[in-house]
């Protein structure tokens, strides 16, 4: 067949079917003139996309509406732990703490022993990213009590902080009333 006799491909549409796929899904040519399922595409679920997008900005916007934004910067190595042998009061999992912090989670708080910190500081001599980790435990303390003295708090949380010694001399007031 000479170049004459060939059928034109001027116009002619081709199909992302018979192209290559790259990723699943995913097809290495992949035309704008194709819109018959740009509403909800194949390769990007755009409501996935959104509950991702939307965990991501309520993960970050809680902390900074609850004036405790420092525990966004925590990616979560663990070189506070090093301060084991170091803390007074013998809490091992700071960042336990910080990601309770941020996600006001009290019964991990709580059960990490978040409440009988002192805030001495050691730990945060260890942090990598220099947080102010004796601040940010005790916008969470403070916290913490808030949400006891209104009921929030789950009672087994507060009666296992009770029995483990949990609960610093500070709070214990407060968690044996709203045990009562």
């Amino acid at each position: 067949m000479s170049e004459s006799e060939k059928p034109s491909q001027i116009g002619k549409k081709r199909s992302d079917e018979n192209q290559p796929l790259t990723l699943p899904g995913i097809h290495r040519y992949q035309f704008f003139t194709n819109l018959k399922d740009r509403g909800w595409t194949l390769n990007l679920d755009r409501v996935a996309l959104f509950g991702i997008v939307s965990a991501l900005l309520a993960t970050t916007l809680k902390p900074i509406l609850r004036g405790n934004p420092a525990t966004i910067y925590c990616y979560e190595c663990r070189a506070c732990y090093a301060t084991q042998d170091k803390c007074p009061v013998g809490i091992s999992l700071q960042a336990e703490l910080v990601v309770a912090g941020r996600a006001l989670d009290y019964d991990r708080f709580i059960r990490n022993g978040g409440l009988k910190c002192v805030r001495c500081g050691n730990c945060q001599s260890f942090c990598v990213q220099y947080l102010p980790l004796p601040k940010m435990f005790e916008i969470m303390q403070l916290e913490t009590r808030q949400a006891i003295l209104a009921g929030i708090v789950p009672q087994e949380s507060l009666i296992h902080g009770l029995r483990q010694g949990l609960i610093g001399k500070e709070f214990i007031d407060d968690v044996v009333k709203a045990i009562s």
